[in-house]
């Protein structure tokens, strides 16, 4: 009996960790993503900035969290992020960031539309009530297409060892009232 409950606690064991790598950052693209900046001065505000690259559409999604100097999270202000291609004199592309559609009502969030791949110039510019203040940084925007496969093999997973949970469990529980009666 105690070498089943042991088998069962490793069976759970196991289905939590895939279940971890299938919720992984990637998955979790509002209010999530790849950390481009990370509690950086900007002007009055300290800022982080995450980037999740949609393998579809081309779509480029930007999560910000604005804070004060006393760390406090900034939820009143104007977040503008502007867009443009690395090392081109190429007219960039401004779009606001808000905290209206955003996962998390503590970041503001906006998605670029149908954006090619490449390296790309980012400026996020805060304006509030103490002030504006801006930071730059450069990033890739790549299309990740060969993702889906591992997540597709990962939830497979999770399936045939909870399948096999559920029926260890069943076929100890039916053993087990048989021995009783």
């Amino acid at each position: 009996m105690m070498k089943s409950i042991l088998v069962y606690r490793i069976v759970d064991l196991v289905l939590m960790i895939c279940l971890l790598l299938c919720f992984n950052g990637e998955v979790l693209a509002h209010g999530a993503g790849d950390e481009q900046i990370v509690g950086e001065k900007a002007g009055p505000y300290y800022v982080t900035v995450w980037s999740t690259s949609d393998s579809g559409s081309g779509d480029l999604h930007f999560t910000v969290a604005v804070g004060d100097l006393e760390e406090s999270p900034v939820l009143d202000a104007l977040v503008v992020i502007e867009v443009s291609a690395f090392g081109s004199s190429q007219s960039e592309i401004t779009q606001e960031a808000t905290t209206k559609e955003s996962a998390n009502k503590f970041r503001y969030e906006t998605d670029f539309s149908s954006i090619q791949t490449g390296v790309y110039s980012i400026t996020v510019i805060i304006s509030g009530v103490a002030g504006e203040g801006s930071i730059s940084f450069n990033m890739e925007h790549s299309y990740k297409k060969d993702a889906s496969w591992w997540y597709v093999l990962i939830l497979l997973s999770v399936i045939v060892l909870g399948v096999f949970g559920f029926l260890s469990r069943r076929k100890t529980i039916l053993n087990a009232s048989t021995i009783v009666h």
